[in-house]
Protein backbone atom coordinates (compact mmCIF):
# COMPACT_ATOMS: atom_id res chain seq x y z
CA UNK A 1 0.00 0.00 0.00
CA UNK A 2 2.85 2.45 1.05
CA UNK A 3 5.01 1.81 -1.95
CA UNK A 4 1.84 2.55 -5.27
CA UNK A 5 0.56 5.50 -2.64
CA UNK A 6 4.39 6.58 -3.02
CA UNK A 7 4.41 5.92 -6.49
CA UNK A 8 1.57 8.18 -7.51
CA UNK A 9 2.72 10.98 -5.60
CA UNK A 10 0.88 11.09 -2.05
CA UNK A 11 3.22 12.25 1.35
CA UNK A 12 2.82 9.42 3.56
CA UNK A 13 6.76 8.98 3.30
CA UNK A 14 7.58 8.32 7.47
CA UNK A 15 9.18 11.69 7.19
CA UNK A 16 6.02 13.40 6.77
CA UNK A 17 4.24 12.50 10.70
CA UNK A 18 5.40 12.96 13.90
CA UNK A 19 6.26 9.65 15.81
CA UNK A 20 2.15 9.43 17.03
CA UNK A 21 1.21 9.96 13.60
CA UNK A 22 3.39 7.30 11.99
CA UNK A 23 2.71 4.64 14.59
CA UNK A 24 -1.13 5.34 14.08
CA UNK A 25 -0.54 5.03 10.28
CA UNK A 26 1.47 2.47 9.75
CA UNK A 27 0.50 0.44 12.85
CA UNK A 28 -3.11 0.58 11.31
CA UNK A 29 -2.34 -0.86 7.85
CA UNK A 30 0.10 -3.57 9.74
CA UNK A 31 -2.95 -4.23 11.90
CA UNK A 32 -5.82 -3.99 9.65
CA UNK A 33 -4.18 -7.62 7.57
CA UNK A 34 -2.73 -8.60 10.90
CA UNK A 35 -5.64 -9.31 12.82
CA UNK A 36 -8.02 -11.34 9.85
CA UNK A 37 -4.85 -13.14 8.91
CA UNK A 38 -4.59 -14.59 12.50
CA UNK A 39 -8.28 -15.38 13.19
CA UNK A 40 -7.81 -17.20 9.94
CA UNK A 41 -4.74 -18.87 10.66
CA UNK A 42 -6.13 -20.06 14.73
CA UNK A 43 -9.37 -19.97 14.28
CA UNK A 44 -10.49 -21.20 10.49
CA UNK A 45 -12.40 -18.13 10.57
CA UNK A 46 -12.15 -16.74 6.98
CA UNK A 47 -14.99 -13.95 6.61
CA UNK A 48 -12.53 -11.62 7.67
CA UNK A 49 -9.73 -11.94 5.84
CA UNK A 50 -12.12 -12.48 2.58
CA UNK A 51 -13.06 -8.70 3.46
CA UNK A 52 -9.51 -7.67 3.57
CA UNK A 53 -9.09 -9.20 0.32
CA UNK A 54 -11.79 -7.39 -1.60
CA UNK A 55 -11.14 -4.15 0.38
CA UNK A 56 -7.76 -4.06 -0.65
CA UNK A 57 -8.53 -5.23 -3.99
CA UNK A 58 -10.66 -2.35 -4.30
CA UNK A 59 -8.32 0.42 -3.18
CA UNK A 60 -5.69 -0.83 -5.42
CA UNK A 61 -7.64 -1.16 -8.25
CA UNK A 62 -9.27 2.04 -7.48
CA UNK A 63 -5.68 3.79 -7.53
CA UNK A 64 -3.81 1.88 -10.24
CA UNK A 65 -6.41 1.84 -12.77
CA UNK A 66 -7.39 5.04 -15.27
CA UNK A 67 -7.90 7.98 -14.26
CA UNK A 68 -5.33 8.42 -12.13
CA UNK A 69 -5.30 11.02 -9.16
CA UNK A 70 -4.80 15.08 -10.22
CA UNK A 71 -3.46 17.18 -7.86
CA UNK A 72 -5.00 20.73 -8.41
CA UNK A 73 -4.52 23.83 -6.49
CA UNK A 74 -7.54 25.42 -5.41
CA UNK A 75 -6.85 28.62 -7.21
CA UNK A 76 -6.86 26.72 -10.24
CA UNK A 77 -10.40 25.77 -9.24
CA UNK A 78 -11.68 29.12 -7.81
CA UNK A 79 -10.06 30.69 -11.15
CA UNK A 80 -7.95 33.02 -8.80
CA UNK A 81 -5.32 34.85 -10.01
CA UNK A 82 -2.45 33.25 -7.57
CA UNK A 83 -1.74 29.89 -6.14
CA UNK A 84 -3.13 29.10 -2.77
CA UNK A 85 -0.63 26.13 -1.82
CA UNK A 86 -3.97 24.31 -0.77
CA UNK A 87 -3.89 21.23 -3.04
CA UNK A 88 -6.99 19.18 -4.12
CA UNK A 89 -6.39 15.99 -5.34
CA UNK A 90 -9.06 14.27 -7.80
CA UNK A 91 -9.61 10.24 -8.37
CA UNK A 92 -7.11 9.21 -5.48
CA UNK A 93 -6.65 8.99 -2.00
CA UNK A 94 -8.15 5.45 -1.52
CA UNK A 95 -5.19 4.62 0.30
CA UNK A 96 -4.63 7.57 2.67
CA UNK A 97 -7.73 7.47 3.56
CA UNK A 98 -8.00 3.78 3.94
CA UNK A 99 -4.61 3.98 6.02
CA UNK A 100 -6.00 6.87 8.13
CA UNK A 101 -9.53 4.84 8.89
CA UNK A 102 -8.03 1.40 9.62
CA UNK A 103 -9.34 1.28 12.97
CA UNK A 104 -13.07 1.31 11.57
CA UNK A 105 -12.33 -1.15 9.06
CA UNK A 106 -10.50 -3.16 11.68
CA UNK A 107 -13.67 -3.23 13.78
CA UNK A 108 -16.02 -3.91 10.87
CA UNK A 109 -13.87 -7.01 9.92
CA UNK A 110 -13.95 -8.17 13.99
CA UNK A 111 -17.32 -8.10 13.87
CA UNK A 112 -18.10 -10.04 10.75
CA UNK A 113 -15.70 -12.80 12.11
CA UNK A 114 -17.59 -13.15 15.55
CA UNK A 115 -20.48 -13.66 12.98
CA UNK A 116 -19.64 -16.43 11.29
CA UNK A 117 -17.87 -18.16 14.84
CA UNK A 118 -21.69 -18.10 16.31
CA UNK A 119 -23.04 -19.06 12.67
CA UNK A 120 -20.63 -21.70 12.56
CA UNK A 121 -21.79 -23.37 15.88
CA UNK A 122 -25.27 -22.67 15.13
CA UNK A 123 -26.09 -24.09 12.28
CA UNK A 124 -24.68 -27.52 11.62
CA UNK A 125 -24.36 -27.74 7.87
CA UNK A 126 -20.96 -25.34 8.32
CA UNK A 127 -17.60 -26.75 9.79
CA UNK A 128 -17.15 -25.82 13.14
CA UNK A 129 -14.09 -24.10 14.50
CA UNK A 130 -11.65 -26.43 16.38
CA UNK A 131 -12.77 -27.04 19.60
CA UNK A 132 -9.60 -27.02 21.57
CA UNK A 133 -9.49 -23.33 20.52
CA UNK A 134 -12.62 -22.56 21.34
CA UNK A 135 -13.10 -19.40 23.54
CA UNK A 136 -16.89 -18.18 23.30
CA UNK A 137 -19.47 -21.29 23.97
CA UNK A 138 -22.08 -20.81 21.76
CA UNK A 139 -24.41 -20.71 22.92
CA UNK A 140 -22.92 -17.91 25.76
CA UNK A 141 -23.93 -17.96 29.12
CA UNK A 142 -25.54 -14.50 30.25
CA UNK A 143 -22.48 -13.66 31.77
CA UNK A 144 -20.17 -14.11 28.58
CA UNK A 145 -22.67 -12.70 26.58
CA UNK A 146 -22.83 -9.29 28.58
CA UNK A 147 -18.99 -9.62 28.43
CA UNK A 148 -19.02 -10.15 25.11
CA UNK A 149 -21.79 -7.55 24.04
CA UNK A 150 -20.23 -4.85 26.60
CA UNK A 151 -16.73 -5.11 24.95
CA UNK A 152 -18.17 -5.13 21.41
CA UNK A 153 -20.35 -1.58 22.09
CA UNK A 154 -17.44 0.33 24.23
CA UNK A 155 -14.95 -0.48 21.15
CA UNK A 156 -17.43 0.67 18.58
CA UNK A 157 -17.96 3.33 20.79
CA UNK A 158 -14.78 4.49 20.95
CA UNK A 159 -13.55 3.93 17.26
CA UNK A 160 -16.78 5.73 15.83
CA UNK A 161 -16.38 8.76 17.99
CA UNK A 162 -12.82 9.06 17.14
CA UNK A 163 -14.33 8.67 13.67
CA UNK A 164 -16.72 11.63 14.21
CA UNK A 165 -14.20 14.38 15.46
CA UNK A 166 -11.86 13.51 12.73
CA UNK A 167 -14.26 14.01 10.39
CA UNK A 168 -15.60 17.29 12.23
CA UNK A 169 -18.67 16.24 13.04
CA UNK A 170 -20.44 18.90 14.62
CA UNK A 171 -24.04 20.33 15.86
CA UNK A 172 -25.60 24.27 16.13
CA UNK A 173 -26.63 26.13 18.90
CA UNK A 174 -23.51 24.93 21.03
CA UNK A 175 -24.48 21.63 21.76
CA UNK A 176 -21.66 19.73 20.57
CA UNK A 177 -21.35 18.00 24.01
CA UNK A 178 -24.43 16.87 24.43
CA UNK A 179 -24.61 15.25 20.72
CA UNK A 180 -21.14 13.26 21.23
CA UNK A 181 -22.13 12.42 24.86
CA UNK A 182 -25.05 11.21 23.58
CA UNK A 183 -24.06 9.26 20.82
CA UNK A 184 -21.44 7.79 22.28
CA UNK A 185 -23.73 6.24 24.63
CA UNK A 186 -25.68 5.21 21.22
CA UNK A 187 -22.56 3.51 19.66
CA UNK A 188 -21.99 1.55 22.63
CA UNK A 189 -25.59 0.45 22.22
CA UNK A 190 -25.56 -0.33 18.71
CA UNK A 191 -22.97 -3.08 19.15
CA UNK A 192 -24.01 -4.49 22.16
CA UNK A 193 -27.66 -5.18 21.53
CA UNK A 194 -26.76 -7.19 18.25
CA UNK A 195 -23.87 -9.12 19.84
CA UNK A 196 -25.50 -9.91 22.84
CA UNK A 197 -28.37 -11.08 20.75
CA UNK A 198 -25.96 -12.90 18.48
CA UNK A 199 -23.79 -15.09 21.39
CA UNK A 200 -26.61 -15.40 23.96
CA UNK A 201 -29.24 -16.39 21.52
CA UNK A 202 -27.57 -16.92 18.31
CA UNK A 203 -29.58 -14.60 16.15
CA UNK A 204 -26.90 -13.72 13.17
CA UNK A 205 -28.88 -11.29 10.73
CA UNK A 206 -28.78 -8.21 13.46
CA UNK A 207 -24.58 -8.49 13.95
CA UNK A 208 -24.36 -9.26 10.37
CA UNK A 209 -26.15 -6.28 9.27
CA UNK A 210 -24.42 -3.96 11.88
CA UNK A 211 -21.41 -5.54 10.12
CA UNK A 212 -22.65 -4.27 6.57
CA UNK A 213 -23.52 -0.68 8.36
CA UNK A 214 -19.87 -0.41 9.86
CA UNK A 215 -18.16 -1.40 6.33
CA UNK A 216 -20.68 0.76 4.38
CA UNK A 217 -19.82 3.84 6.34
CA UNK A 218 -16.43 4.00 6.39
CA UNK A 219 -16.39 3.14 2.84
CA UNK A 220 -18.46 6.24 1.87
CA UNK A 221 -15.42 7.83 3.31
CA UNK A 222 -13.20 6.84 -0.01
CA UNK A 223 -15.87 9.30 -1.92
CA UNK A 224 -15.09 12.85 0.04
CA UNK A 225 -18.48 14.83 -0.32
CA UNK A 226 -20.29 17.28 1.24
CA UNK A 227 -23.01 14.71 2.36
CA UNK A 228 -21.69 12.96 5.50
CA UNK A 229 -22.76 9.45 5.89
CA UNK A 230 -20.98 9.21 9.42
CA UNK A 231 -22.78 12.21 10.41
CA UNK A 232 -26.22 10.32 9.89
CA UNK A 233 -25.20 6.93 11.72
CA UNK A 234 -23.28 8.65 14.53
CA UNK A 235 -26.35 11.27 15.14
CA UNK A 236 -29.49 9.19 14.05
CA UNK A 237 -27.98 6.26 15.87
CA UNK A 238 -31.72 4.95 16.87
CA UNK A 239 -32.54 4.70 13.30
CA UNK A 240 -30.30 2.23 12.49
CA UNK A 241 -30.98 0.04 16.19
CA UNK A 242 -34.56 0.06 15.33
CA UNK A 243 -33.70 -1.17 11.80
CA UNK A 244 -31.64 -4.16 13.89
CA UNK A 245 -34.29 -4.76 16.23
CA UNK A 246 -36.77 -5.45 13.53
CA UNK A 247 -34.61 -7.70 11.35
CA UNK A 248 -33.87 -9.58 14.80
CA UNK A 249 -38.20 -9.83 15.20
CA UNK A 250 -38.17 -10.76 11.93
CA UNK A 251 -35.67 -13.85 12.42
CA UNK A 252 -37.55 -15.01 15.66
CA UNK A 253 -40.55 -15.67 13.60
CA UNK A 254 -38.70 -17.14 10.74
CA UNK A 255 -37.21 -19.36 13.52
CA UNK A 256 -40.54 -20.38 15.05
CA UNK A 257 -42.41 -21.14 11.65
CA UNK A 258 -39.37 -23.18 11.35
CA UNK A 259 -39.81 -24.98 14.66
CA UNK A 260 -43.57 -25.55 13.93
CA UNK A 261 -43.26 -27.11 10.86
CA UNK A 262 -40.35 -29.56 12.27
CA UNK A 263 -42.96 -30.13 14.65
CA UNK A 264 -46.01 -30.91 12.47
CA UNK A 265 -43.58 -33.03 10.56
CA UNK A 266 -42.62 -35.37 12.89
CA UNK A 267 -46.72 -35.72 14.09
Amino acid sequence: MLAVALQLGYSVGPSEYSLLGLSWRYGGLVFVAALPAWVALRYRILTPLLALVLTSGYVLGMELTPPGPTFRDVAELERLDEPTGIIVVENGLYIVRYMLNASVWTVGFLFLGLVEYTARWAWGWLPTTPSDRTRIPVPASRRTAVMVATAAGVLHAIVMVWFAARLGVTASGGVEWLLYTVSALGMWVLAAVPMYLLVRHQFVAPAALLSVFVLNDVRAEFTASVDDPHAFYFGAWFVFLGILLAVAVVEYALRRASLRRRVRSLV
